[in-house]
C-alpha cells in the first residue's frame, strides 16, 4: 500500500473520531449525557492531536511517523477498544445505546488497523504523486 493511500485513511479515521464527538458534544448539550463515557471534548483533543501525529508523515518523518502511530495504538487501542468493550459489557448504561458503543469501536478498530500497518512499516514512500 502506498504511504498517501494509507494516510487517506488515516485522515478519514481522524475525521470520524472528531465528528463522533462532536455529535456525542450536541447530545450533551441537549440531554445532559454524551453518546459515551468519553468527554467530548477530551475525545476531540485526542483526535485533533492524533491529526498532529500523522503530520510527520506528510513531511516524509517516516520513523518520527512510526513511532507516534505506536503510541497511538497503545492510547487508542486501550480507550478507544479495550476500555469501550469492557465499559459497553458491564455498564451499558454510560452509553446512549449498544449501537453506539459499537460504531465508538468499530471506528477504533479501524484507526487500530491502519496505525497497525503504519507502525509496522507496511506502506511504500513514493516521491511520484
Amino acid at each position: 500500500m502506498a504511504l498517501q493511500k494509507l494516510l487517506k485513511g488515516q485522515w478519514l479515521y481522524c475525521v470520524l473520531g472528531i465528528l463522533f464527538n462532536v455529535v456525542s458534544w450536541v447530545v450533551l448539550s441537549k440531554s445532559g449525557k454524551p453518546l459515551t463515557p468519553t468527554a467530548p471534548l477530551s475525545g476531540i483533543f485526542v483526535m485533533a492531536i492524533y491529526g498532529l501525529f500523522l503530520l510527520a508523515a506528510q513531511f516524509k518523518q517516516i520513523n518520527l511517523y512510526r513511532v507516534l502511530m505506536l503510541v497511538s495504538i497503545l492510547i487508542l487501542g486501550y480507550g478507544g477498544i479495550i476500555s469501550h468493550f469492557r465499559l459497553l459489557s458491564q455498564s451499558p448504561e454510560l452509553y446512549h445505546s449498544f449501537l453506539v458503543g459499537l460504531i465508538a469501536i468499530l471506528i477504533n478498530s479501524f484507526g487500530l488497523i491502519l496505525n497497525s500497518l503504519a507502525t509496522l512499516g507496511k506502506f511504500r514512500v513514493s516521491s511520484a504523486h
